[in-house]
């Protein structure tokens, strides 16, 4: 018992350390469960994991007084779980990858953001396989790929005999890759069970955003705080709820559902009726080639704060003609179809059609004349770099038009 209140207040004393130098990891950090762990544990460095629904940090105390001697080990070893949550590595499984692999790709995206002397002499770097040439700042699947084309060579090039070496090396080396075994029990829980997780995790990495301060978020890798800012949309251009009241005005549709609540006073029939009125809205994306992944990404952020508003929301992706359709239910595409160039036809042709409560096309508003009239009031909200008030398109698009700041 005293030896473990001894690494506890060592553990205090680094993470007080990781706050002077770096808050948001001592945020994340002070968020952990912390349990000591002795002879037996299948934790026998230092690793994060599950524990009773929520995350612990697992140090083994062997390994913390005889590997972890160096205060700066002993940070940089935290820092590095604690970026592997950030990246959210615990979640990831396949069954059709090769563990090896997939253990050291991770390591190589996470110790990218770590100073070489901070971490053991075992760890593993880009450099650590310096004939494939691993680019830096690339996701694991990346490294993955190029570790398991490596290994495909095997002994026919020196190349593949270097690395395939290498690999043979991190693969005896307790002390390397054993931190991910925990993990194990994360990716046998049900969808359902990591569902709660990956809620606690997104919880726990905003709270850590919001205590840190604006000097040391600045200070923080580039990845990092892209990692993070993927978690948090921003504020939306415009206030949607206000935008949209004085759009559609009254032009809602209408729904009938059955409620316990109270029989109805006009039928006196039981259940009663209840009328729900829910906004259904037509969203026109522009997927054409000179829209950008940044476009996209404050398109997206603007159509989540309208989801969020209680709009139905039907996106629709196109450039010169419509590629595909699909409900929006809070989750960004990982792909949209087009990168052609850009018509407005048959988006607004779709909504002279359909009638929707409302119609907003997101576009840079870079496109031909509009030959087609629209029957339909239309929304225009239009990327920074997208038209100016000057251009003489911007007159000729009908309706309001809104240029995101």
């Amino acid at each position: 018992m005293n030896e473990q209140r001894r690494i506890l207040d060592e553990l205090s004393k680094t993470g007080i350390e990781l706050l002077l130098r770096e808050p948001f990891y001592a945020h994340v950090f002070a968020g952990l469960n912390k349990e000591i762990t002795g002879p037996g544990h299948e934790v026998q460095t230092l690793a994060v994991g599950v524990g009773k629904n929520t995350f612990t940090l697992y140090v083994n105390a062997n390994f913390w007084d005889k590997d972890l001697v160096q205060p700066e080990h002993r940070l940089g070893v935290v820092k590095h779980e604690m970026l592997h949550l950030v990246f959210r590595h615990l979640f990831i499984r396949d069954p059709a990858l090769d563990s090896l692999l997939l253990n050291v790709a991770l390591d190589l995206v996470i110790n990218q953001y770590i100073d070489r002397f901070q971490l053991p002499e075992d760890s593993i770097f880009l450099e650590t396989f310096p004939e494939l040439h691993l680019k830096k700042g690339e996701t694991w699947f990346y490294y993955y790929q190029q570790l398991e084309s490596s290994r495909k060579k095997g002994g026919d090039e020196s190349k593949g005999k270097n690395n395939a070496d290498a690999l043979e090396q991190i693969q005896s080396n307790t002390n390397g890759l054993e931190r991910h075994q925990p993990w194990r029990e994360i990716r046998a829980r049900s969808e359902m069970e990591n569902a709660v997780l990956d809620n606690h995790l997104d919880s726990l990495m905003r709270t850590a955003h919001q205590r840190t301060n604006a000097a040391a978020w600045g200070q923080l890798p580039a990845g990092v705080r892209d990692q993070i800012n993927a978690l948090m949309p921003t504020p939306p251009a415009i206030n949607w709820r206000l935008a949209l009241r004085r759009f559609t005005q009254s032009a809602r549709s209408t729904r009938l559902k059955n409620t316990m609540r109270r029989p109805s006073k006009r039928y006196g029939t039981n259940p009663g009726i209840r009328i729900n009125r829910r906004q259904r809205i037509l969203v026109a994306l522009d997927t054409s080639g000179s829209v950008g992944a940044p476009e996209f990404q404050l398109f997206f952020n603007e159509i989540h704060h309208l989801w969020k508003a209680g709009a139905e929301i039907e996106v629709v992706e196109c450039d010169t003609i419509i590629h595909q359709r699909y409900k929006y239910k809070g989750i960004t595409p990982e792909i949209v179809q087009g990168r052609g160039g850009t018509d407005f036809t048959q988006p607004i042709e779709l909504a002279n059609r359909e009638r929707p409560d409302a119609f907003i096309y997101l576009t840079d508003g870079f496109a031909g004349p509009i030959l087609t009239a629209a029957h339909v009031p239309v929304f225009w909200l239009l990327s920074p770099d997208g038209i100016k008030p000057t251009h003489p398109s911007f007159g000729t698009l009908p309706g309001r038009k809104v240029i995101m700041g």
